[in-house]
Order: structure tokens, then sequence, then C-alpha cells
């Protein structure tokens, strides 16, 4: 999945983002989903309390998990531990909660505003091991920037 050029990827985002057409949320999601082929699933959830809320997403079906507890799966762990995760095999990993049955990896990146966890993008590939270091810093960046305007 080297193929992405993640330097210009961010840099339409950020075009996308400055022209005020869409939310924030929806084009995120929107944009990652559609422009990264191995980005299968986009989710942004929200911190509410203990819990993550799914604001918004992009791709082919709706998840059933639209709330998740803070600690609890990937998501959780990532909200909890302020820690991008990511998971090359999520058939591995206990903590996964499965949401579709074509997910085979994950990686979810902590949306930060004032040092404090606000959100997370939370992204699912139907390819076992598709995520590099370049994923997890374009979402990095990503999140960054997002994480000021939501």
């Amino acid at each position: 999945m080297q193929n992405t050029d993640f330097n210009a990827l961010f840099k339409e985002f950020e075009g996308e983002l400055k022209s005020g057409k869409a939310d924030v949320a929806s084009l995120t999601v929107k944009f990652l989903n559609r422009r990264v082929k191995h980005y299968n699933w986009v989710g942004i959830y929200m911190v509410h309390g203990d819990n993550l809320e799914l604001l918004t997403y992009s791709g082919p079906k709706e998840t059933e998990h639209t709330k998740i507890k803070v600690g609890d799966g990937i998501c959780g762990l990532a909200a909890k531990k302020e820690l991008t995760v990511v998971v090359p095999d999520v058939s591995k990993d206990s903590r996964y909660i499965a949401c579709f049955p074509e997910t085979k990896s994950e990686i979810v990146a902590p949306i930060f505003r004032d040092g404090k966890v606000i959100g997370e993008v939370d992204i699912d590939s139907d390819f076992v091991d598709p995520f590099t270091n370049q994923d997890r810093h374009f979402l990095d960046k990503i999140t960054n920037l997002i994480g000021r305007r939501l």
C-alpha cells in the first residue's frame, strides 16, 4: 500500500478544509475513504463522558457499534491510552470488536484538543497489514488539523 503520496494528499485535504464547503467531520471521512484505496471504512467517534459515540462515517455500510465504552475494543483502547493503535490482522487480536466480516485490519488515531482526547478517526481495511508508518504520520497530521476545528 506504499503507492499513496500522503504529502500531496494532506495538502489536498488542507485545501478542501479551507474551502469551508462541508462540515469538518463529514469532509474528513469522505475524503479519506475516497482518496486512500486501503481505507475501506472511515468513521469519526467523539468522546461523550465514558463513551465514544459515532459522529459520522463513510463506507459501504453502517456499523451497529455507534457507542463504544472508552477502554473497550481497539477504539476504546486508543482513546484511553491516548495513542494511535494499529492492528495489522484483526483476526489475531482479541480486543477487536467486529463491525464487518470483510475487515482484516484497523488503525485508530485519537483527535486532541488542548491536550485532551476529544474523539478519534477509526479506519477499517479489507486488507491484512496495509498500514505503514506513513499512514500513521498522515493520520496524526489529519487529526491534529481537525482537532482544532471539531
